[in-house]
């Protein structure tokens, strides 16, 4: 009877459900709670862990899967990501991601859309040489000052820029072959 009674403990425990109890960040292992049982410190799952690697630990309170092999709990494996009722999207076309602070990056495939509502500081680093192509028009709102920092601005190719509101130094008036594209505000 205990042959069978201990096949039947390791077959219910080949996969389970559970609950993040405790994460310990800097090992990359974590608790789970699964029924009556409390894992040791297993390892999660992720999307790249080779020479591309991916960071996204569990959370205290994360729904996970257990998959053990040959039913021991001590070789779990935790696979994050079942959902609760925190799901942060209903739409079939979305792919949303958000974080603790609020900040959100959402592509809607069928819009080809892509919104990023980033609650605080945001730094791009580019070390080589960067191109943006804009096929439409595009808009900047900077609430304080913006700075631009270059050894040279070229505005349409590096065109000599005057614009209509300049004021010439000669004459006292606006000059009048200032540039049609570029224009400032006062």
């Amino acid at each position: 009877m205990n042959t069978l009674a201990e096949a039947f403990r390791l077959i219910n425990n080949l996969i389970r459900i559970g609950t993040v109890s405790e994460v310990d960040h800097s090992r990359a292992r974590a608790r789970v709670k699964a029924g009556d049982n409390l894992t040791g410190w297993q390892p999660w799952m992720t999307m790249r862990a080779g020479t591309t690697v991916d960071w996204d630990p569990p959370t205290v309170g994360e729904q996970v899967v257990l998959i053990s092999p040959s039913g021991d709990l001590a070789q779990a494996i935790i696979i994050t990501g079942l959902f609760c009722q925190n799901a942060p999207s209903t739409s079939a076309d979305e792919h949303k991601r958000v974080y603790p602070d609020g900040s959100e990056i959402t592509y809607d495939h069928a819009k080809k859309e892509l919104v990023a509502s980033l609650v605080g500081k945001v730094n791009v680093n580019i070390t080589g040489n960067a191109t943006v192509n804009i096929g439409g028009n595009a808009t900047t709102a900077v609430a304080g000052t913006c700075k631009v920092n270059a050894l040279k601005v070229l505005l349409n190719d590096g065109a000599p820029v005057v614009t209509t509101a300049h004021i010439c130094h000669f004459t006292g008036t606006p000059h009048s072959d200032g540039s049609k594209t570029v224009s400032a505000g006062k």
